[in-house]
């Protein structure tokens, strides 16, 4: 009896055994498939983020690239859309050796954006060790992999870009070589003056007098085509929107008002006469006269090899009636086009002059940078220096 008993125990507790074993392989498979499945999940996920972010850094250890790589998948949408559509325009300004978290700091304020975001993408593309001094002009619009590009590319960062009233084309086209921008200056100049008249403001062919001088913030990597229609905005923002109704009134066209403004430009050595050296240019114009403006024989004679200069002082009885379109002692009317690039405040000006009789204007010899002005060719001439 007690054999049967331990007969039946044993197998009992074999049956047990085979039951445990089996129970356990299975389990052992569940967990084999499930680390298999999660492996293929996240290999998944690494893949599908390389295939959209690029790989990750070099310079991570192999635990934190599989992390970041991760962290990059769960939000991967997030890096192609703008950061924030609704942000404006920042001047971000990276200070030589400024730390990376002060860097995402200032981009995160400056347009109310998620600093985690940036960081974790940083980090992972290695971009947090590549980020160049500089200013860098940010918008909302851009992606994160854009703002990335824009601090971490040679060339991007800004240059301030200026030039003075009264600079001609050729004059403004020299500055450029010296920026050292992605065209060079003949480039600019060839463009400048064969500029397709469909984009022009005044629909005329050629930007001399179109551009508004000042200091502007752009980069060097700027393309030729963008770079000028930059200047054909600033143009039409801050001349022809605001003041194309009043020179109307005034009898000028746009392009006629530009012309007038560039020889003041050139006339004037004092802001204090824009206003009156143009009621001098209307007067004569009313009267059927012509300008006899010194600076458009100068800019018709062009480089002058002794001064040189583009501007050549003095003129000659022969310089003043070289034969040119540009000439206005010897066209009537206008010249066919500006002579340079005037400022707003000699837009303003020519658009509300002062009314006076004046018919005539010459330089004072006491060296001041101001004008006689004459109702009559007499007076003209007795103030002529001794």
């Amino acid at each position: 009896m007690n054999g049967d008993q331990e007969s039946k125990s044993g197998e009992h507790e074999s049956g047990v055994n085979k039951r445990r074993f089996w129970v356990v392989i299975s389990i052992l498979f569940i967990v084999f498939f499930l680390l298999i499945g999660g492996l293929l999940s996240v290999r998944t996920r690494i893949n599908r983020t390389e295939q959209a972010l690029g790989p990750a850094s070099e310079n991570l250890t192999s635990l934190q690239r599989i992390r970041l790589t991760l962290q990059c998948s769960e939000v991967l949408g997030k890096y192609f859309e703008p950061v924030n559509p609704g942000s404006g325009q920042y001047l971000l300004e990276v200070e030589p050796g400024e730390g990376v978290a002060s860097v995402i700091g200032k981009i995160a304020d400056g347009l109310s954006c998620d600093a985690e975001l940036l960081r974790i993408y940083w980090v992972y593309t290695g971009a947090d060790r590549l980020i160049n001094p500089g200013r860098y002009a940010l918008a909302g619009s851009l992606t994160i992999p854009e703002i990335t590009d824009l601090v971490t590319a040679a060339g991007n960062s800004l240059v301030r870009f200026a030039f003075f009233s009264g600079m001609r084309l050729e004059e403004i086209a020299e500055l450029i070589d010296s920026y050292e921008f992605s065209f060079s200056g003949q480039e600019f100049l060839d463009a400048a003056q064969n500029y397709p008249s469909e984009l022009h403001p005044a629909g005329e062919t050629s930007l001399e007098g179109y551009f508004v001088p000042g200091t502007y913030e752009m980069s060097r990597n700027i393309s030729l085509e963008k770079f000028l229609i930059n200047f054909v905005n600033v143009f039409d923002r801050r001349v022809r929107e605001h003041y194309e109704a009043a020179f109307n009134e005034n009898g000028l066209s746009l392009h006629q008002a530009v012309i007038m403004s560039s020889m003041i430009a050139r006339e004037a050595m004092s802001s204090s006469e824009y206003g009156t050296i143009a009621s001098v240019f209307y007067n004569r114009i009313r009267a059927g006269m012509k300008f006899e403006s010194d600076p458009t024989a100068q800019y018709a004679i062009g480089w002058d090899e002794e001064s040189q200069s583009w501007w050549k002082m003095p003129l000659t009885a022969a310089d003043v009636m070289v034969y040119s379109a540009y000439n206005t002692y010897v066209i009537d009317g206008f010249p066919p086009g500006p002579i340079c690039n005037p400022d707003t405040a000699i837009y303003d000006a020519v658009s509300n002059p002062p009314q006076t009789d004046y018919f005539y204007f010459r330089a004072k010899c006491d060296n001041t940078p101001y004008h006689n002005f004459s109702r009559t060719y007499e007076e003209h001439v007795a103030f002529g220096c001794k």
